[in-house]
């Protein structure tokens, strides 16, 4: 009799689990902001742009929104490059041959993304923001406000810059999902994954392409420049690019130049 009881309540819990975990599953991925359009970025509508007849380029900075993780704490100054290739030949930034030019005129080299990884996962910045966080259970979403800072307006109400939202889908949509990250061990492994994924690589820019990626600086030097150079085939060209502060404009008001 006790085995037959046991065996009827292991079918009823078993039933209800199936019935209920699953309910449970989409009712927190309902509660998720549905995937939205990202435009491609424009480097032409940026102050300050390099414009050619094969090419145009343009670097965009970093600005805190307010919510989630401050990438400027934790030892970054990210710039968002964007190269427009309009022609049918190859061009090739290297991201180790970049240079971040302060305003003293001081030239830094970009961080690696394992040395930017490790600046941010062993920054007080991000153990502050994760233990707020997870206080207020919303440890999941953290990444989806952090870095993912160039979704704004530039020269005009249609261009929006969605490019690279760095988090925005791996940290919200992963938190909704599986219930949030449980630990900043697991958050500092969802960092690691962001940079890495959305960093500019050294690949070459295909014809009629638009490429995009996160060149890491230094935190704390004030970079309002960046320094490259431009390779096809056997010809290297350099360029000097303002950063333009997009959401610093927004804010004042101005619709043009640099910082």
């Amino acid at each position: 009799m006790q085995a037959l009881h046991r065996s009827r309540l292991f079918r009823a819990v078993a039933l209800v689990l199936v019935l209920v975990f699953p309910a449970s599953l989409f009712g927190c991925a309902s509660r998720q902001p549905l995937p939205q359009p990202r435009r491609v970025a424009d480097p032409d509508t940026v102050p300050g742009s390099v414009k050619t007849s094969e090419f145009g380029i343009a670097a965009v900075g970093y600005t805190y929104l307010g919510e989630g993780l401050d990438y400027s704490k934790a030892g970054l100054d990210p710039v968002f490059l964007v190269f427009k290739n309009s022609s049918d030949k190859k061009f090739t930034v290297d991201y180790d041959q970049t240079r971040g030019v302060a305003s003293d005129g001081s030239e830094y080299l970009p961080y690696s993304v394992d040395e930017a990884t490790q600046l941010v996962t062993r920054s007080e910045a991000l153990s502050n923001t994760t233990s707020n966080a997870a206080r207020s259970g919303g440890l999941g979403a953290v990444l989806g406000a952090g870095i993912g800072a160039l979704i704004g307006t530039i020269g005009g109400g249609d261009n929006i810059w969605k490019g690279a939202a760095i988090g925005a889908a791996g940290g919200a949509m992963a938190g909704g999902l599986y219930g949030g990250y449980n630990s900043e061990t697991e958050l500092k492994q969802s960092v690691i994954r962001e940079l890495s994924r959305y960093a500019w690589t050294s690949e070459p820019v295909p014809q009629s392409y638009t490429k995009v990626g996160y060149l890491y600086f230094p935190g704390d030097v004030k970079i309002d420049k960046v320094k490259l150079l431009v390779r096809s085939g056997d010809t290297v060209t350099t360029y000097t690019l303002p950063v333009t502060q997009v959401f610093e404009q927004q804010k004042d008001g101005s619709g043009g130049g640099t910082k």
